[in-house]
């Protein structure tokens, strides 16, 4: 894939939150007990695992004068992001509080009309946008509000037209994807990326069907040349439409799984913008991902650093297959 502007930043779009936590494993809201704060958002996410390894990460968005968006910018600015972009405007950011439960994890969210969500088309730097390498949003934010839609929809003209690589995760919130307008808003995502990241569930529910192959093709057919299926602890596959790698789980005790997806949809974007193989990529994300659920927390606490991330490819024992897409099918070519 032809890199525009390989110097150029790396620039995540959208919406920034700070994260409350319990300390106390299975603590409910409702009950007294200690909790941790920290900085979030999936687009935030994605930038300061970006920062982790290499010096051209970058977010735009919009905060506010309140303490908890001082508490975010400023460690957004010490994980070494690019924040010269992000807007000052009336409002508070919004608040997510999180759960972990039994049978998984619930959040909930005081984000209604937060300050974040006001982000709109007039907020964008276009030159900005023109000299980037790669531009990266979520499908939550397609949702979130009009102006955050028109904003993310003007960056990714705006990079089409300049060559720039869109990455786009499709994130999906079933319950609002129940109306035709959302589903076309979030079909139209994924036809103008370059690069997508679904879970393998997400990636059922957009294309309708079950076999991992058939939904790479499906997907390909829609547009993205490089696509990434993470299934959870049981690792990932890739794909660039001649290839298909398959990479099993790392093994790892999650101890908070907040924040893997993005920590993974970040290093399949600097894995295609280095020109690594597919199969290199694959263990880069697969690795990254995985340490980024053995702490708490994300954003200035779990996410790994690039000699993290290399220490445990260098001693990978997951397996690794690769195979060759071909008209009729894939056939396994390789283990590694």
């Amino acid at each position: 894939m032809n890199i525009k502007n390989p110097n150029g930043k790396i620039v995540s779009i959208g919406e920034l939150l700070v994260e409350f936590i319990p300390v106390e494993p299975r603590l409910r809201l409702y009950e007294e007990g200690s909790i941790l704060k920290t900085a979030s958002g999936s687009s935030g996410i994605f930038a300061c695992a970006n920062a982790k390894i290499c010096d051209r990460a970058a977010f735009i968005g919009k905060i506010g004068p309140d303490p908890l968006s001082r508490f975010v910018y400023q460690i957004m600015e010490r994980e070494g992001v690019d924040i010269s972009r992000v807007v000052t405007g009336e409002g508070q950011i919004g608040l997510a509080f999180l759960e972990n439960l039994e049978n998984g994890r619930n959040f909930e969210y005081y984000r209604s009309n937060s300050v974040g969500s006001k982000f709109g088309p007039d907020d964008i730097d276009e030159d900005y946008i023109r000299n980037a390498s790669a531009i990266h949003y979520s499908g939550m934010l397609l949702e979130l509000s009009e102006s955050m839609r028109e904003a993310c929809r003007k960056c990714v003209r705006i990079a089409r037209e300049a060559g720039v690589m869109v990455s786009f995760d499709p994130n999906i919130r079933k319950e609002v994807m129940k109306s035709d307008d959302a589903r076309k808003r979030l079909y139209e995502g994924i036809e103008t990326a370059d690069i997508i990241a679904p879970t393998l569930e997400e990636a059922r529910f957009i294309t309708g069907l079950e076999d991992e192959k058939e939904i790479l093709k499906e997907l390909h057919r829609r547009g993205p040349k490089v696509i990434a299926l993470t299934r959870d602890k049981d690792g990932a596959v890739l794909s660039d439409g001649t290839k298909i790698v398959s990479a099993a789980g790392t093994g790892v005790h999650a101890v908070d799984p907040t924040g893997a997806g993005d920590t993974f949809a970040s290093m399949l974007v600097y894995g295609v913008q280095e020109g690594w193989s597919l199969e290199k990529t694959a263990i880069f994300c697969n690795c990254a991902g995985g340490l980024a659920v053995t702490k708490q927390g994300s954003i200035g606490r779990a996410l790994p650093t690039l000699e993290e991330v290399e220490k445990m490819a260098a001693e990978a024992s997951f397996e690794v297959n690769v195979e060759r897409w071909f008209q009729n099918g894939g056939r396994k070519e390789a283990g590694l």
